[in-house]
Parts: structure tokens; sequence; C-alpha cells
């Protein structure tokens, strides 16, 4: 309140360490719980590809189902990837043992691979493609901001766009970076360098 002066609350090093502590454990819960609901959301759209799936449901219900992917992944995918999964139910059972069992990966490889059937059912295969590489996408984003907040802390918050960018290059790059021989880049930096003194 306006002429109240206010008090003076401090707080000891154990208090304020368990204040961040759960500062910091708050971050994480809401960051892993958003993550895994946008990663769910995503499995959700692309279940019915799934080997259970593609044997038990009938085809009125996975053709609804490739229907909604269709509008939410227009760029990617066609309306031909409605008759592609009306066929491939009826073949998957004949080419892959255990269509009820098996997994995106072994439908992708050990079904459409391997009896190179990708232009026969390209949506098809377009669609396992997005599912599988959707969490790889996800986890290098995270690598990348992660290596920036360590590089460019408070102490270094007038470094350039180039440098802060090499610098995260050669951090998230470090078992390369391991292997670089120093002396060798010193050397020619140094010859590149060099001034002729005239005499």
């Amino acid at each position: 309140m306006s002429g109240e002066e206010a008090s003076d609350s401090t707080f000891t090093i154990q208090q304020e360490l368990k204040l961040e502590f759960n500062q910091v454990m708050d971050t994480l819960i809401l960051q892993i719980s958003w993550r895994f609901e946008a990663l769910s959301n995503i499995a959700n759209d692309f279940e019915f590809l799934s080997g259970f799936h593609l044997n038990t449901l009938s085809i009125e219900d996975l053709k609804k189902l490739a229907a909604d992917l269709v509008l939410k992944y227009s760029s990617d995918l066609n309306s031909e990837f409605l008759n592609e999964i009306e066929c491939f139910k009826y073949q998957g059972e004949a080419i892959i043992p255990n269509l009820k069992m098996a997994t995106y990966l072994d439908i992708l490889l050990n079904g459409i691979k391997t009896y190179e059937l990708s232009s026969v059912y390209p949506n098809l295969v377009i669609a396992y493609r997005l599912l599988l590489t959707f969490p790889v996408t996800v986890a290098s984003g995270e690598r990348s901001f992660s290596k920036l907040k360590l590089i460019k802390t408070y102490l270094r918050s007038t470094m350039t766009q180039e440098r802060l960018s090499i610098l995260a290059i050669l951090s998230i790059e470090n078992k390369m970076t391991q292997t670089i021989n120093f002396d060798d880049v010193i050397d020619n930096f140094a010859s590149i360098k060099s001034r002729k003194i005239s005499l």
C-alpha cells in the first residue's frame, strides 16, 4: 500500500535454493507435459496406421480416419490416400505375417520397402515417414535451444550473431570438435595473418 514501508523479507540460502529448485521443477514439469500432450495428439492422428488397427478396423472407419489425416496434412497427402489405405488393409495381411502385432517401422520397412510397393502406396509411405520423423525433429530443435542457453549467458549478452552461431555449431558438434588438431589451425591462422616486415 502507498505510504507504508515495505518489509524487508530476507531468505536464508536454503530457502532461496528451495525456491529456485521449485521454479526449475515447475518449468520442467510444464514443458514435459506440454510436449507429451503435443506428441500424443500427433500419435492419435496416425494411430489407425498401426498393424493392430489396420487389422481390426473396418474399411469405413479407416477411410474416415484417413480423410481426417488428409485434411490436416493436405500439403503432404492427397485424396488417393483413402484408396491406398483400403488396398493396403488386405494386402498388408498377406505380406506381413503378424500384422496385428506389427509396429509402424515393421510395416514400412518389412511390408512396403521389402516388396517394393512404394510406387503403389506413395501417400502411405509419406504418412509413415511423417509419423516416424516427428519425434526426431522435436528433439533436435530442443538440443539446439539447450545449447544456446548454455552459450549465451547474461555475461555474454553483447555477443554478435555470427559468433553465437559459430559457438553453437562447435558446441552441438562437440565430438567432431574434439578431433580437431588446434596446433594446425593456429599455425594456419598465423601464416595467413602474418605480416612481412619491410627493412
